[in-house]
């Protein structure tokens, strides 16, 4: 079981403010297309770099040739769980539920 999956079958959450200079980290981009009258193209793609800047919560990340600014909580550490996985599986909800004893990774 990895550090991001908890024993009551949710996601743990990263450590947003644990993220350093040259940590490997995954991204999406979403770009928008107007395509006719009222319909829109949506396309999202997944990016893999390495922080190059911290600023507070803005955060310089280098993905192959191209350099990207981002906000801390727009990027996971690359062994963590994607946004896709968040909203697919769910997120620990341990806290909230008093029955049961507070995450164990």
């Amino acid at each position: 079981m990895s550090n991001y999956h908890c024993n009551c079958g949710g996601l743990i959450l990263p450590d947003f403010s644990s993220y350093k200079v040259d940590d490997e980290v995954n991204f999406m981009i979403q770009k928008r297309k107007n395509i006719s009258n009222s319909f829109i193209s949506v396309s999202q793609t997944a990016y893999s770099g390495k922080i190059t800047k911290i600023e507070g919560d803005d955060i310089t990340v280098k993905a192959q040739v191209r350099i990207y600014k981002l906000s801390r909580f727009e990027i996971t550490p690359k062994d963590a769980p994607g946004p896709i996985d968040y909203f697919r599986i769910g997120q620990c909800r341990c806290e909230l539920n008093q029955e049961q004893k507070p995450c164990v990774a």
